[in-house]
C-alpha cells in the first residue's frame, strides 16, 4: 500500500496520507463528513479531575500564531488516537479542562452550549478555546 490513497466519491477526489492514520470506508454522500468530523483526542487524569485535548484532525503537526504567541500543534501533547464525533462528545461533556484547536471541534464545543462564541481566540484564522469548569469532588 502506498503513502497516499485516492478516495473517490461521484464528485470530489481527495488525497490523503494513511500513514499514520487508518480511513474507514463511508458511502459516497457521507465521505466529506466523515474526513472533517475525525479528531485527534489525547485524555490526561490529574487527581479528580479530566483535561482533554481535542483539534480537528487536519491540525496534527501544524503551527498556528496570534501576534507573538505561537501555538504548536504537536502530535504528543494533542493525540493519543484518532476519535469520531460522538466520542468527542463524550468527552467534551464530562472533563472538566479542554484545550480545543479547530473550526470543527470548537463548534462542537459551541453546539453542546459548554462556551460562547466571544471565548473563542483565533490564531492563524484556526479558532482556539480553553474550557475550565470547576467541579466538586466527591
Amino acid at each position: 500500500m502506498s503513502n497516499t490513497e485516492r478516495i473517490q466519491n461521484k464528485k470530489t477526489y481527495v488525497n490523503i496520507s494513511v500513514s499514520d492514520y487508518k480511513l474507514t470506508p463511508s458511502s459516497d454522500n457521507d465521505t466529506s463528513r466523515n474526513l472533517t468530523s475525525r479528531y485527534a483526542l489525547r485524555t490526561i487524569r490529574y487527581q479528580n479531575s479530566l483535561m482533554v485535548n481535542v483539534c480537528d484532525l487536519s491540525l496534527i503537526d501544524k503551527q498556528i500564531q496570534h501576534g507573538d504567541i505561537t501555538i504548536d500543534i504537536k502530535k504528543n501533547y494533542w493525540m493519543d488516537k484518532v476519535a469520531d464525533e460522538s466520542e468527542i462528545e463524550s468527552y467534551l461533556k464530562k472533563s472538566s479542562i479542554s484545550n480545543l484547536a479547530g473550526k470543527a471541534t470548537v463548534e462542537k464545543a459551541i453546539e453542546l452550549n459548554l462556551a460562547k462564541r466571544s471565548s473563542i481566540k483565533y490564531f492563524s484564522d484556526v479558532p482556539f478555546l480553553m474550557i475550565y469548569r470547576f467541579r466538586q469532588s466527591y
